[in-house]
């Protein structure tokens, strides 16, 4: 008796020969109609971190060693899943595709808010997948359609290209800084910079970030599943006056080539100090020291390009009126 795999492979060898015997002019191997049978899973609840998160992070560490993934490196992902403006509703609009290994080779996201959608991540530039990946936004939408899509991903705009999407206006630039050098900073006598092994205030986390954004008044205090996960203690940096967290830089970083700077903020009654230089320059050091090659950061602020970064990519709506 034929088991559930050997029947799979039958149908898909008695698939090919029929191919092969209407005279298809374009000959499809066993190999590729194999490629063609993706799983796709949705986001299984509206909660963060939910059991799905572990295989989501391994893919996104795999999928930010490919250059036309860099525009959406992990620790975006969990910044997003601790952002206390998180559109929660919605993450079950997040979509995985997995291989014949139940090994996620594809995903469709959004970053915090929904209105900043779609995103294609893929480790692979199999054809057959991204055209699914396609359809399922398009399943999923009305109206307007954008697509956002990093300009090293050439293999995704031609298809979307054949797809009757147009390209059109520049959403975000990928920086990049070299870490190959120790960065070196000053810093005024009234601050000091957080060490390693620090022991973090959760409230005041809270506040440089609030302040640090230009909100005023006092915040709620966030929940505790926030803290959870995050940045590497070790790399994160703060400026610190009077038992006062004046900056901040997030920097996320486990192993690869690659940190990601985010968030990156100041009081505004202490900026222009130099303590956004100081932060971020302690962080990508640190970082360094841990194996980081480069540190990236999604802007088009001047003011990265004054300490260093340089544009490595931009990321351009590709758009379609359905």
């Amino acid at each position: 008796m034929l088991n559930e795999y050997s029947m799979k492979f039958y149908f898909i060898k008695m698939l090919y020969k029929y191919l092969h015997y209407v005279g298809e002019t374009e000959k499809i191997s066993v190999e590729e109609i194999h490629r063609m049978n993706y799983i796709i899973e949705k986001y299984k609840n509206c909660e963060r971190f939910n059991e799905q998160y572990q295989d989501i992070y391994n893919f996104l560490l795999n999928a930010e060693k490919l250059e036309y993934n860099e525009h959406f490196h992990w620790g975006r992902f969990e910044w997003m899943q601790m952002h206390t403006m998180l559109d929660e509703d919605k993450l079950t609009n997040i979509v995985m595709f997995k291989d014949e290994n139940e090994e996620i080779v594809g995903m469709i996201t959004y970053d915090t808010f929904y209105d900043d959608r779609v995103y294609l991540l893929h480790t692979t530039s199999d054809k057959c997948l991204l055209s699914k990946m396609i359809d399922t936004v398009l399943q999923n939408e009305n109206g307007v359609v954008t697509i956002k899509v990093n300009s090293k991903d050439e293999v995704l705009a031609n298809v979307l290209q054949e797809r009757q999407f147009e390209k059109k206006q520049k959403d975000v630039s990928v920086l990049e800084l070299d870490l190959s050098e120790v960065l070196e900073y000053e810093i005024l006598d009234e601050y000091s910079i957080s060490p390693q092994e620090f022991d973090m205030d959760n409230w005041q986390y809270q506040l440089v970030i609030h302040k640090g954004f230009n909100n005023e008044g006092i915040p709620n205090k966030w929940d505790n599943e926030v803290f959870v996960h995050g940045v590497n203690n070790n790399i994160r940096t703060f400026a610190i006056a009077k038992d006062e967290y004046c900056a901040h830089c997030g920097l996320w970083y486990t192993e690869g080539d690659s940190a990601y700077v985010e968030p990156v903020v100041t009081i505004p009654e202490h900026r222009k100090k130099g303590l956004a230089r100081a932060v971020i320059y302690e962080a990508c050091n640190r970082a360094k020291a841990s194996g980081a090659k480069r540190a990236t950061v999604l802007s088009d602020q001047e003011f990265y390009y004054k300490i260093g970064f340089k544009c490595s990519s931009e990321v351009y709506c590709w758009v379609k009126n359905i």
